[in-house]
């Protein structure tokens, strides 16, 4: 493990006093999370459409695409309810997640220690913001990532947790992150080769979607 010196009397932005419970702070992803999701779904889905119906249009096999991209607006539309409903919230004796698809609970009196670093974006020199939580076991119990919140809730959290934190003064890479802490990772962390290959089997699957909905064989009736 790294030398993570312990500065539990750092002075942080927005401190919450979770102990008086007098109210409750909530707080949310990035709000540009939203609008790029927008810029890459358009990137991504509008040429390709634009030429599946140029092809498909003149072979009679155009309303296939069509009910395509409307399957894609709807699972760009549920994304988008489902980011919209994740948050941090800052109770009185807890740290409330509520994520994507689950909603978990933290017991303050739960979390022992607070690990707070940054991690380098792959290859470039800039750097995001990364929290963990853990009990005294070592068990991950809560994980912030600078992609999704700000480094000011980030420290909000570790503030309030009101436990020692121990921060690493350098960034670190995600290869050096992986060796020495992989037990706080997500799973496609640990072996980014499996993250490739899935990514590479729904890119694979998509082309063949593709190929269906464009094939002469199959037209609608």
């Amino acid at each position: 493990m790294w030398p993570l010196p312990a500065d539990r009397d750092r002075p942080y932005p927005d401190r919450v006093s979770v102990q008086t419970g007098v109210s409750t702070r909530v707080l949310r992803p990035r709000a540009q999370i939203l609008a790029q999701a927008r810029i890459v779904v358009a990137a991504l889905t509008l040429p390709i459409f634009t030429a599946m119906l140029w092809y498909a249009i003149p072979r009679g096999s155009w309303p296939r695409v069509v009910i395509a991209f409307g399957f894609v607006l709807l699972l760009y539309a549920a994304a988008v309810m489902l980011l919209r409903s994740v948050s941090i919230s800052i109770e009185r004796d807890a740290i409330v997640e509520r994520g994507f698809f689950a909603r978990s609970r933290v017991p303050l009196k739960r979390v022992a220690t607070a690990i707070v670093l940054d991690v380098y974006r792959g290859p470039s020199t800039e750097t995001t913001r990364q929290l963990f939580l853990v009990d005294t076991s070592g068990e991950l119990l809560l994980r912030l990532r600078g992609e999704f919140w700000s480094a000011d809730d980030i420290d909000t959290v570790a503030a309030a947790v009101d436990v020692p934190v121990r921060r690493r003064l350098d960034p670190v890479t995600a290869v050096s992150l992986r060796r020495e802490m992989p037990e706080l990772l997500y799973w496609f962390e640990r072996w980014p080769w499996v993250g490739a290959l899935a990514a590479a089997g729904g890119i694979a699957a998509l082309a063949l979607l593709l190929i269906g909905l464009m094939s002469p064989t199959l037209l609608l009736p």
